[in-house]
């Protein structure tokens, strides 16, 4: 594909810190907004003390036929994002669509035909406004991405694929990220909802009161996904959270984020649908239900 017309929506925290990079790097970028009467969006980005401002025109229609889209959004938005998506003048069904998410998504029969590739990502980002109203995003923590695509779209020399790489590294190409996502599944059934329930930052974690229940919720994960075909080990997923809790030791989780500024959580697509997943599969996950118990307790939600 020649000179892709990215199509960013948004745009949300990382898909902002995306559509920033590839325009560092000189790419035709647009912002598929959800509400605007301007004939562009601008937002700002916050690395390391230092702000930045970056400004982007709205999609056109029809589509342009070289579109390629970066949807990053919430669980609980993925559908009707990508309802929204493939109603637009122009769409084909060909479009890559690059979709990251917190969670899991069952999408409807309609939906699955998409080009969707799944990006996972460690990179930890806040979206908030100022008192002008601008979009202000904060890149708050520097993590690693993994891209799911096909051996043959990663061989073409004009892959937009490549540009992705150089302008949102680290980005590694996988065929098969399945294993990442559950991994990212565990580790946020874990965290989100222990940091959400007790307001603490996610280095909270890291005390030794907390592993007793961490290796609980995480050996239970593990069993749901060891029977859903996933290759995970408990002691490493176990481990995979104390890492995460110790390089975002200061950061409060997204579901902490959502709650204190009462908005709706992913508590559903995270413990949820472990949960659901796990009773489909015979498997018991009652620290994972009192967990889910306590949240609505607590928060109603």
């Amino acid at each position: 594909m020649a000179n892709p017309n990215w199509v960013v929506l948004g745009p949300g925290a990382i898909s902002g810190l995306m559509a920033a990079g590839l325009l560092e790097h000189r790419q035709s970028v647009s912002i598929l907004a959800r509400h605007t009467r301007k004939n562009s969006v601008s937002w700002q980005i916050t690395r390391s003390g230092k702000k930045t401002a970056f400004s982007a025109p709205v999609v056109q229609l029809p589509l342009a036929k070289n579109s390629v889209f970066i949807v990053a959004v919430k669980a609980f938005d993925v559908t009707d994002a990508l309802q929204r998506i493939s109603e637009l003048d122009g769409f084909q069904k060909t479009m890559p669509i690059v979709l990251s998410h917190n969670g899991m998504v069952t999408l409807p029969a309609t939906l699955k035909g998409l080009n969707v590739h799944y990006m996972v990502t460690t990179h930890g980002a806040v979206k908030s406004r100022d008192e002008n109203d601008t979009i202000c995003i904060e890149h708050r923590g520097s993590g690693r991405s993994w891209l799911e695509a096909e051996k043959k779209s990663t061989q073409a020399k004009l892959s937009p694929w490549f540009i992705l790489q150089d302008a949102f590294p680290p980005l590694l190409l996988e065929q098969d990220l399945s294993e990442k996502r559950w991994l990212k599944l565990v580790v946020n059934c874990v965290i989100n909802p222990l940091t959400a329930i007790y307001q603490c930052v996610n280095g909270e974690l890291l005390k030794e009161k907390w592993q007793p229940q961490l290796y609980s919720l995480a050996t239970e994960a593990v069993a749901v996904a060891n029977k859903q075909g996933i290759s995970l080990t408990r002691d490493d997923c176990y481990q995979e959270v104390l890492r995460v809790a110790r390089e975002t030791a200061l950061n409060h989780s997204s579901m902490l984020q959502d709650i204190k500024q009462q908005r709706r959580t992913e508590i559903q697509q995270l413990t949820g649908y472990l949960i659901q997943t796990g009773k489909a599969a015979g498997i018991a996950t009652p620290t994972h239900q009192a967990l889910l118990d306590e949240f609505q307790k607590r928060y109603a939600n």
